[in-house]
């Protein structure tokens, strides 16, 4: 699941990646995005000359939310790829998911875009995700991250090539990550809270 899908580079980075290493694997996406006039428009953004082999996909995404007068779901398919893209509210659409591998966490940052950075929205993401689904995002606050652990994700942090931080989470422990201690956070810091729909008193 790509939150949200803008521009669609997670999911044809994806593509390439499994293309590139040539596995066996069958992919299904499923990825909300608010901005119809951005997916209208997709044909017209530039992409990197790796992705530029899949970008016909995108294309054809894109033409469907064209054509339709009052689009909600454009979808791709062929042998081994099925993608749905969903024109709407990310929080209704999720609930409608299961048995989910993978979630690219890449909405907009909290401060834009609160709605898909709190503890009830995570909740339901934990609600969707397979046994041994991962979260990867790029962002490593504390108030995001508490989000995820009070629903019961592990949280652990990586870094890129470039030595940029960010996290990954998931429901069962794991031994090759550097784990984030979210309990002991809370302790140093009493007054740390997780991101939330509403401010409690």
């Amino acid at each position: 699941m790509d939150i949200c899908f803008g521009l669609g580079y997670n999911t044809l980075a994806t593509i390439y990646y499994i293309k590139k290493n040539n596995l066996d694997i069958k992919l299904n996406i499923y990825s909300p995005e608010f901005n119809l006039e951005l997916l209208q428009a997709l044909k017209n953004f530039e992409y990197p000359k790796n992705l530029l082999q899949y970008k016909y996909i995108i294309d054809e995404i894109s033409q469907i939310f064209i054509q339709e007068s009052n689009p909600t779901f454009a979808k791709y398919k062929d042998e081994n790829i099925k993608i749905e893209v969903f024109n709407g509210d990310a929080r209704k659409y999720i609930k409608n998911l299961s048995n989910i591998d993978i979630v690219y966490q890449d909405a907009f940052s909290s401060d834009v875009n609160k709605s898909l950075w709190t503890k009830e929205y995570f909740a339901d993401i934990y609600k969707l995700l397979s046994t041994n689904a991962i979260i990867t995002t790029y962002s490593i606050a504390t108030p995001i991250r508490l989000a995820m652990s009070e629903n019961g994700l592990f949280i652990y942090e990586i870094k890129n090539n470039l030595k940029d931080r960010s996290t990954i989470a998931f429901k069962t422990k794991q031994e090759n990550y550097k784990f984030i201690d979210m309990e002991l956070k809370k302790i140093r810091n009493p007054s740390a809270k997780p991101l939330m729909d509403k401010i409690s008193n």
